[in-house]
């Protein structure tokens, strides 16, 4: 359960928009929990959106470690901290949905994470993208990390 429903959080891209992808993973952020934007986080949700979808995903996981390769690589020998595909495959009647998944980081976790997605071998292939929300960090930056706000 979250803090409160008024928490503040930190919006990261995890698998920024980018092409269909067919049998073939996505490309997916390496989330620092040492980061400004994240350090103090209760929690991590990532929020996985489906566009178009006509196979089962054949990976949705978090996966941890300690070391990076680089923004886009964790390093050495990452360990999984939840398979999502255990409990709910996304598949060819599930376009446009989403899917949280939800890390409680008061528990002891290594320093990287990563949401990793791999695109079932359709006939056409599928379209995701995804955002990270650190919960209630030490500091929540003033545009939530967008790159323009809009108030009404």
């Amino acid at each position: 359960m979250l803090p409160s429903p008024n928490f503040n959080d930190n919006v990261l891209a995890a698998i920024p928009p980018g092409i269909i992808k067919d049998d073939a993973a996505f490309v997916a952020n390496v989330i620092d929990l040492a980061d400004e934007a994240v350090r103090g986080a209760q929690f991590l949700i990532f929020e996985a959106m489906l566009g178009s979808i006509d196979a089962d995903l054949a990976v949705l996981r978090v996966m941890e470690s300690d070391t990076k390769t680089d923004a886009t690589t964790l390093g050495g020998t990452p360990a999984v901290v939840v398979n999502a595909l255990s409990t709910v495959v996304p598949g060819a009647t599930d376009d446009n949905k989403i899917y949280r998944i939800t890390i409680d980081l008061r528990a002891e976790r290594k320093r990287y994470l990563q949401l990793q997605a791999t695109a079932g071998d359709g006939a056409a292939g599928t379209y995701l993208s995804a955002t990270c929300h650190a919960v209630a960090p030490n500091k929540v930056a003033t545009n939530n990390n967008a790159a323009d706000v809009i108030a009404g």
